[in-house]
């Protein structure tokens, strides 16, 4: 399933987080729904640039950090902490590991005023 078609998926325009509760250099976990299997974004920062993705590595369909808040990173690069495959911030190419020529999930995102806000820069509210 998309992330987009997710039931507890928020509307475009939502504020996820403030830009600075990101780590730079870092990441962040944003989860919506209570279900078995809720919805997890993943903000990885660098200065001022943010990038959005689905918390979920394409080998295990698992979210990329074990414990809450805690995600390994270096250079530009998140490692899943499951299998330790690498995926680069800016496009979530995954670079080394087993699941090497595939990536994670885009999440669209901008920041607006200091904030993370889920959608296009059409789709603020």
């Amino acid at each position: 399933m998309a992330w987009r078609d997710h039931p507890a998926c928020p509307p475009a325009g939502t504020v996820l987080c403030a830009v600075d509760e990101i780590p730079d250099e870092g990441g962040r976990e944003v989860v919506y729904g209570t279900e078995r299997e809720p919805l997890r974004f993943l903000l990885l920062r660098q200065g001022s640039t943010v990038w959005g993705y689905e918390n979920v590595c394409p080998h295990f369909s698992l979210p990329l950090n074990f414990d809450p808040q805690v995600f390994v990173t270096l250079d530009g690069l998140i490692m899943c902490a499951h299998h330790t495959a690498f995926f680069r911030f800016d496009d979530g190419s995954c670079v080394e590991g087993p699941c090497a020529g595939s990536g994670l999930t885009p999440v669209s995102v901008h920041c607006v005023d200091g904030r993370v806000v889920l959608g296009d820069d059409t789709s603020a509210r």
